[in-house]
Order: C-alpha cells, then structure tokens, then sequence
C-alpha cells in the first residue's frame, strides 16, 4: 500500500475546524440544564475523547451509561444546531494548506473522535467535504483516541500504509494515537501548550507556519 506521497491524516476540532469555544458553551449549556457541575470546562472541550468518554472520565457525572449517551446526545445536537444557525470557523490556514496538498499530490484524509454529524456537517460548513478522500469519526472504530484504531481506519480507507501518514493534531490524546499507529505527527498549538505537545514530531502555531514543502523538508518527519 505504498503511496507516491505521504498521506496527512487530520484530526476535526482544532485542526480543521476552530470548534473549542463553542464545544465549551454546549457542554456548560446542557450541565445547567440538569443541574450538573462543568469543571475546567476549557480543557473538556479541547480533549479529544468522544463524548461519553468525556462525562465518564473528565466530567464525572453521577450517571448511568444510558444517561451518558442521552446527555452526550443532546450536546451533540446543540453544537450542531448552533454550527447551523452561525456557521464555524475554521483553523488558520487549513484551506490554503490543503490546496497546496492537493497540487503537490498528497492524499488527505479526516480521523476524529467526533460523532458522524460533526465531521460532514463541520466539512460542509467549510466548503471542504471535496479536500478529503476519506473521513473517519468515532462511530467507526470500537476504540477512540488514545488508541491508534481512528487513524489505523483512516491510513486503511486511503490504502496507504500507517508509515506513509503524517497526523495533524491539536491534543495530546491524538499525538498517543498516532504513534500509536506508527504515524509521524505535526501537532498545531490551537488547544494545547507546546509542552502540553511535547510529544510530537513537529510544532506549529497553526497551518500558517506549515505547508507540505516544509514538511517533506523536515529531518526525521517525512514517513518511510
């Protein structure tokens, strides 16, 4: 499954999308609904787990599996109805780079944790559901981020080997799974500190700092 050109792998919010603010204001939203506490909510909406991970592990509400995936449902469906109503915007530079991706040959892909509804209507709401000839959400796999299955699924649908993709990442969840799978990783300082991504093979302030050329350039990045 070798590839003339390295595949990039891209994960959805904080990379594509600049979703972090309006994941906050859903998650504390649907928390004052029914009278749940919304800790650090500034680090839950940058995370990178699916949503039944975040209220199981990061929110920690006192509630049933099936109360989980109700809650995680219903905040789902307010970030999609606000992204309907005004529109998101996305990552600095992420149009440009995926332009320049497209002239030099290189096969783009998204894997999130994001439900299916968040990737095309985030993709469709960019105008850049044609950038992508594949897309990975979190209902695809049996396992999210950390785990490397998201990216392993993605590198699969582009019939390209793990070891031809570079991940584009915002987290530090994103950065394990790529490794994980045996991928290079550029992380963008949208969510997280850069020692927060220390991890990563690569640090960039956004797609602005980045373009395939200065990949491919890059000691110890370009796969193979």
């Amino acid at each position: 499954m070798a590839s003339a050109r390295p595949a990039f792998l891209f994960d959805l919010d904080g990379v594509v999308v600049d979703s972090n603010g309006l994941h906050v204001e859903s998650w504390k939203a649907v928390a004052r609904r029914h009278g749940l506490d919304c800790p650090d909510p500034e680090h839950i909406g940058k995370c990178g787990l699916r949503t039944v991970a975040v209220i199981r592990d990061l929110l920690r509400w006192p509630v049933s599996e099936e109360d989980a995936i109700r809650l995680g449902r219903e905040k789902e469906d307010l970030y999609r109805e606000w992204i309907r109503r005004d529109g998101i915007p996305a990552v600095p530079g992420v149009q440009a780079f995926l332009d320049a991706a497209r002239r030099s040959g290189h096969r783009c892909a998204v894997g999130s944790s994001a439900p299916r509804a968040n990737v095309d209507l985030c993709l469709s709401a960019l105008k850049l559901t044609e950038a992508f000839s594949a897309t990975v959400s979190g209902e695809d796999v049996r396992n999210g981020k950390p785990a490397p299955d998201i990216f392993l699924r993605a590198a699969e649908r582009l019939e390209t080997a793990p070891g031809d993709c570079i991940v584009f990442e915002d987290a530090p969840a994103g950065i394990e799974a790529a490794h994980a799978a045996g991928m290079k990783v550029a992380a963008l300082r949208t969510s997280h500190s850069a020692e927060e991504l220390a991890g990563a093979d690569v640090l960039a302030r956004d797609f602005t700092e980045l373009s395939p050329e200065r990949l491919m350039n890059t000691p110890g990045l370009r796969p193979g």
